[in-house]
């Protein structure tokens, strides 16, 4: 789910002026993406999943929700029921091209149109209240403020490497809990033994992301 020069994509075309990220708007148009059947999980790419996402797939979306989400401010995480969502999300045409249309449309979903998750918190933010990352109740820890995140700092030095730049330009700085670091850099070197290292996943460049 990124931008792309591809025509046919779902991704390409896209206004991403002064976005967040660069993908920012994009998880208003996972339920067309789905052809608005079934359900669908968004996710925020900076995320580590500590428990099974079946739990989050089978977690219920009673009527009037189209989604379960953190708050109805809160989307970071968000399970969609595709078909249900439909009233309530603009085409994917007005999406791609009114700018700034994103940021507000969260703001008219009616009541009762976003269920709380209700088996623990899916979208932790930075370790938000907890004593440890490592809590049971934290089935998703999200590092949410870009110049700490644990990956930053290895990102940056990798793009340099290649001549290459974040997106973001931020400078990396330490995060405000070992905690989240010492769980990121674990499954990084967990991912690093299964033979799927970052370099793994870099591939060709689809579009560019420009502010």
């Amino acid at each position: 789910m990124k931008a792309s020069n591809d025509p046919s994509s779902i991704w390409h075309g896209w206004l991403m002026r002064n976005w967040a990220t660069p993908f920012s708007a994009f998880r208003w148009a996972v339920p067309a993406a789905c052809g608005f059947q079934g359900r669908a999980i968004y996710l925020d790419i900076d995320m580590i999943v500590q428990a099974d996402i079946a739990e989050l797939w089978e977690h219920p979306i009673n009527p009037p929700a189209f989604c379960v989400a953190k708050n109805p401010k809160t989307f970071c995480c968000t399970l969609w029921d595709c078909e249900r969502a439909r009233p309530h999300l603009p085409d994917v045409k007005r999406l791609k091209s009114e700018y700034g249309l994103y940021a507000h449309i969260k703001n008219g979903f009616p009541a009762g149109a976003v269920a709380p998750f209700r088996n623990g918190n899916w979208n932790c933010l930075d370790g938000e209240g907890y004593a440890s990352v490592r809590d049971p109740d934290v089935k998703i820890l999200h590092c949410t403020a870009i110049p700490t995140q644990p990956q930053l700092r290895y990102a940056v030095k990798r793009l340099a490497a290649a001549g290459q730049s974040h997106w973001s330009k931020h400078q990396p700085r330490p995060h405000p809990r070992a905690d989240v670091v010492e769980l990121f850099d674990e499954m990084l070197a967990e991912a690093k033994a299964y033979g799927y290292p970052p370099e793994k996943y870099q591939g060709e460049r689809f579009g560019n992301y420009r502010r």
